[in-house]
């Protein structure tokens, strides 16, 4: 599996001013422009089209705002709802709620992993939470550091509801949640392929919890196919996407591990899926990335993700097993992200351009550490390819219109989106900087967290 994941999260519709008394006093509500789910929307776009205060002209007045310092390593990407940043943390497994002056409004505890045969030995909460209303109360989603999914009070933390999704040590849930017509969908994967586990997407009652439907990925009694990235939801076709992993020890064909999957939302039933050819597999060829759906100048509806093999795919939706429409060898292959290898970033999408991330590569004769492409959605053409020097782009590719933003080694790369020109950059210079997670961008303030264990706020 490779075990530093991102950790991706789901959808919401959004909600202004709804008055919540059971959350006592403070009224919670999602407003327009809100960053409520893991890249913006269920439909993974990266694109907040709501925001018009950070553009290309803004965007070179960028300046620090504040940082917070956790007790750990943030990889997932914060989200904004109830004029709160919710993000969750490594050392301690805490979930955190902060306003926007970076004032502490409540800390919950969901538990950490510790299996000193893995590495990192230790981990706590890494999924991006998803932030909705059921049945009128603003509710916080999130996998928790302890193979337990959990359900809290967006407004004070407490915990609503929890269930058990694996057994700990051996189960985590890097994956981040989506929730879609009254469910919550959560991947299952192992801690760090010490053991290996048997793959789930788990179906599951968004106001109580109770499992409704589980779909394994590899047959039962086998192990692979584990679910780290998130899930994506074609809300028009009733329809979600997730990659797998790598896969495991079975008797009989695993024809899901490595692949693309289609199911049913109502009830986990396949649809379809398409597998890595073996010619195309390493030791370690994971999607640990999460799906991003998009749409070709022809109006066709297409889904890409990219693997560790460094090759981003594209295909029609509803058509998977027909195979790749194109693909694009976006990077060198290999089993160490960190290191440069492959691709585990989310794809951007917006208007008629698809932005792929990845890890070491050759643009113009040049090595590159890390690139940004803007590619043609019909034929993965590139329209500009960025390379950068100081690390890979780990992280999902998040915008608003006219600007992208990526996490780039030690440093935050804010660029235009027509051309890739950089507008800011912003470097952390601490020991064991680099930036895992993804940012997201609300009102004109990017937030993002970094392996250093600091919540950075950079706005206009």
């Amino acid at each position: 599996m490779g075990i530093w994941i991102f950790v991706f999260a789901s959808v919401l519709a959004l909600y202004a001013g709804i008055p919540d008394a059971w959350s006592g006093s403070r009224v919670v509500y999602a407003a327009g422009g809100d960053w409520t789910t893991y890249q913006y929307s269920s439909a993974r776009s990266g694109f907040n089209d709501a925001d018009t205060t950070l553009n290309a002209s803004s965007a070179t007045h960028l300046t620090l705002h504040w940082k917070h310092t956790a007790a750990g390593p943030i990889s997932a990407q914060p989200i904004v709802a109830n004029d709160m940043i919710y993000w969750g943390s490594w050392n301690d497994g805490m979930e955190h709620a902060t306003d926007r002056g970076d004032n502490t409004v409540w800390d919950t505890a969901l538990g950490t992993t510790t299996d000193n045969n893995c590495y990192p030995a230790h981990v706590g909460v890494t999924s991006t939470a998803t932030v909705a209303m059921i049945d009128g109360k603003s509710m916080l989603f999130v996998g928790g550091g302890d193979a337990k999914f959990y359900a809290l009070n967006a407004a004070t933390g407490k915990i609503l509801w929890s269930t058990r999704l694996g057994s700990s040590p051996s189960h985590f849930l890097w994956s981040s949640p989506a929730i879609f017509d009254g469910s919550i969908y959560e991947g299952v994967s192992s801690f760090g392929d010490c053991p290996l586990v048997r793959g789930l997407m788990v179906q599951l009652d968004a106001a109580t919890g109770k499992i409704k439907h589980v779909f394994g990925t590899v047959p039962e009694g086998c192990t692979g196919g584990g679910v780290t990235g998130s899930v994506t939801i074609d809300a028009d076709a009733d329809t979600l996407y997730f990659a797998t992993g790598n896969p495991g020890e079975c008797d009989s064909p695993e024809h899901h591990a490595p692949a693309i999957v289609e199911l049913n939302a109502s009830d986990l039933s396949l649809i379809d899926a398409w597998k890595v050819p073996v010619s195309r597999q390493s030791s370690d060829s994971d999607f640990i990335s999460t799906p991003t759906l998009f749409t070709g100048k022809d109006g066709k509806h297409m889904v890409g993700v990219a693997n560790k093999n460094g090759i981003f795919y594209a295909f029609r939706r509803n058509a998977l097993s027909n195979g790749p429409v194109w693909k694009d060898q976006i990077a060198v292959g290999g089993d160490c992200p960190q290191c440069g290898d492959g691709s585990i970033a989310p794809a951007g999408w917006y208007g008629n351009t698809l932005y792929v991330a990845g890890g070491k590569t050759t643009i113009r004769d040049k090595h590159c550490q890390g690139s940004l492409r803007a590619i043609n959605p019909d034929n993965g053409d590139y329209l500009w390819q960025r390379c950068f020097t100081d690390g890979p782009v780990l992280a999902p590719v998040a915008g608003v219109p006219g600007v992208l933003v990526v996490g780039q080694g030690p440093y935050v790369v804010v660029l235009a989106a027509s051309s890739g020109t950089t507008l800011y950059r912003f470097k952390d210079s601490n020991k064991d900087s680099m930036f895992y997670g993804g940012a997201c961008i609300v009102h004109g303030v990017i937030y993002i967290g970094n392996m250093d264990g600091n919540l950075y706020a950079i706005g206009t």
